[in-house]
């Protein structure tokens, strides 16, 4: 971090402009008319500071560049081309030249001297309210914040004077956070409820001070040359409380000419500061009464306020991220809902029923579309795969490549979660003719799927990081759904559940038991079973056919197996699980194993 410097800019033995700003500066005249003389801006990795006049040829538009250093020194770099620059010391630092410099130095231009100097704390009076300031709520009120004010409004014999201060205060605190003028309006509050001459709204960013807002008493008074009080503000953030000044004498300090000054603390809802509501009113003004115990209290309360809008607005925003985050996963009316339960996804052990889909031919689709293509397809495919889980109330926990990977049962517990899980697999199916149709003309096959489900007990919860969210599932339930898809591949059948789903089905569901599986790295013989949609004629000829000769498998009874497939095969010869149990039966009537197995050990994924 950049230690800080202080400056002051004296014309004509008169101070002019005084800061404290954090290294490293560069010095010039102004450049424009957009610039004005005596301030200061960030210009990348330094401040920007105004000098002199556009007309006042003797400082060059970059004059110098001053870089603290260790051990209170100071490296100045001569920007200028020509011109030369003299420090009181009489030493001269010629043109595009440096050197460092013990400090405080003090550089001459003309009828201007610029005094640069580590800073200076200024041991000036100041009193502070006995209470460090309370951290705002998101939802604070108006009336929560204005009940601090009634030891000091009971104190008060004229009541009737504090109804217009109450009601800029409630004005203030009662307007959108989110507003331009909001921060202009809190200033401004401060000049007209204390009698200041200017209010400031200041934020910290990367410990510098940054004001957001500058509103005087009187449109004559220049807002560019008001310096906040940097002795105040380190009492301030280092106390968190509200202070005010009255110094008893004029002194050249970072107050310039100030004789009153006050500051509260702007806190963010972890009770950190973030910034501060300051006024001050210079010698001379035309309402010169001290800042008393009753105008802090007022201030802090518009700090409060300020504070309050802040935290409001983080909450909203955060509350729309939140939301934006959920509805990737969830419905809008869900996600709304579980914004407002800030654990509900912590890990939890739960009964739920997780489904993968799988689209087939994508190797081959890709090659043919080309990237650009790709993505428009599969943006549209899984688009209408994920409705198909939205329309359930499942939850859409990723996407991989050209697969999805869905989940039913959480956050919301559902005790129908498989039943749900299979009416939008179902629903998928349905959908496929309609995406085919759009897509024929460019992919020129038509489009399948491979889905696999499972039910089961999985950690849920956020299964990602604090980097990139994920909400979804954990344990060997989604790892046996991944197999259980890629078991589609070998049973030549589009949707496949295990007896684990299959248990909490009713009748409705047109089902056959298929076989048991053992399935790449999971040592425990699964049974599926075959889902399919609106039941065919010739399904439930084909259930029985085909349950019957898986029957006769499991007994070794291959050739009475072989006879019962051959008969079902000519009236369905698009079955895929018939091929495949018909030829296992042949392989084991040919091979006759010894150690039959009737669990058929899959090859792969």
């Amino acid at each position: 971090m950049a230690s800080s410097l202080q400056i002051r800019i004296h014309d004509q033995r008169q101070l002019v402009y005084s800061s404290e700003l954090a290294g490293p500066l560069e010095l010039g005249r102004q450049s424009d008319t957009a610039e004005t003389p005596y301030t200061h801006k960030r210009e990348g990795d330094h401040w920007r500071v105004v000098i002199a006049r556009q007309d006042e040829s003797f400082v060059s538009r970059k004059t110098i560049r001053v870089e603290p250093l260790p051990d209170g020194k100071v490296r100045l770099g001569n920007l200028s081309g020509k011109l030369a620059v003299r420090l009181e010391s009489g030493f001269e630092l010629k043109p595009e030249s440096s050197a460092d410099v013990a400090m405080p130095v003090v550089l001459i231009f003309g009828t201007k001297a610029v005094r640069i100097q580590q800073p200076v704390e200024e041991d000036l009076p100041m009193e502070g309210l006995a209470e460090a300031t309370i951290a705002p709520a998101a939802d604070m009120d108006v009336s929560g914040i204005l009940s601090g004010l009634k030891p000091a409004i009971g104190a008060s014999a004229d009541v009737e004077a504090m109804v217009p201060w109450m009601r800029v205060t409630m004005e203030v605190l009662n307007s959108a956070a989110g507003s331009q003028d909001f921060f202009a309006r809190a200033a401004m509050a401060v000049v007209d409820l204390v009698g200041l001459d200017a209010g400031q709204v200041l934020l910290r960013n990367n410990d510098e001070w940054q004001s957001q807002t500058i509103q005087t008493r009187r449109a004559s008074q220049t807002q560019s040359d008001r310096q906040a009080s940097r002795q105040v503000l380190r009492k301030v953030h280092k106390e968190k409380r509200t202070f005010w000044q009255v110094p008893t004498g004029p002194a050249e300090s970072s107050l310039v000419d100030v004789n009153a000054v006050v500051a509260a603390p702007i806190l963010n809802r972890h009770g950190d500061i973030i910034g501060a509501l300051y006024g001050d009113r210079a010698l001379g003004g035309l309402n010169t009464r001290p800042i008393t115990k009753l105008d802090a209290m007022l201030v802090e309360l518009l700090a409060s306020g300020v504070a309050a809008g802040l935290a409001r607005v983080e909450h909203e925003q955060a509350a729309v991220r939140a939301r934006v985050q959920l509805e990737q996963f969830f419905t809008p009316s869900l996600a709304r809902a579980l914004a407002a339960r800030p654990d509900w996804d912590k890990g939890k052990e739960l009964e739920v029923t997780v489904l993968v889909c799988d689209i087939r031919g994508f190797s081959r689709v890709t090659e043919r579309l080309g990237p650009t293509g790709t993505m428009e397809w599969i943006n549209d495919v899984l688009g209408d795969l994920s409705n198909c889980v939205l329309s359930q109330e499942g939850v859409l926990v990723d996407y991989v490549g050209d697969e999805l990977m869905a989940m039913f049962g959480a956050p919301v517990d559902y005790p129908d979660h498989a039943q749900r899980a299979c009416r939008a697999a179902l629903a998928m199916l349905e959908s496929l003719p309609k995406m085919q149709e759009r897509w024929l003309h460019a992919t020129h096959e038509r489009m399948g799927v491979g889905i696999g489900i499972n039910s089961g007990t999985a950690r849920v919860g956020n299964v990602g990081s604090a980097i990139k969210y994920k909400y979804g599932p954990l344990g060997n339930t989604v790892n046996l759904a991944s197999r259980v898809q890629g078991a589609s591949k070998y049973l030549k059948a589009t949707l496949l559940i295990t007896e684990a789903t299959h248990a909490h089905l009713d009748p409705s569901f047109a089902t056959r038991r298929l076989c048991q599986v053992r399935v790449v790295n999971i040592e425990k013989p699964v049974t599926l079973y075959e889902m399919v949609g609106p039941q065919p004629p010739e399904w439930l000829e084909l259930k029985r056919g085909y349950e019957e000769a898986l029957d006769h498998f499991e007994k070794k009874e291959f050739l009475r197996c072989a006879h019962l497939l051959g008969k079902l095969l000519p009236e369905h010869p698009l079955d895929g699980p018939t091929q495949a149990l018909l030829s296992r039966a042949v392989t084991c009537l040919l091979e006759e194993p010894k150690d039959f197995d009737p669990v058929w050990k899959l090859p792969g994924k």
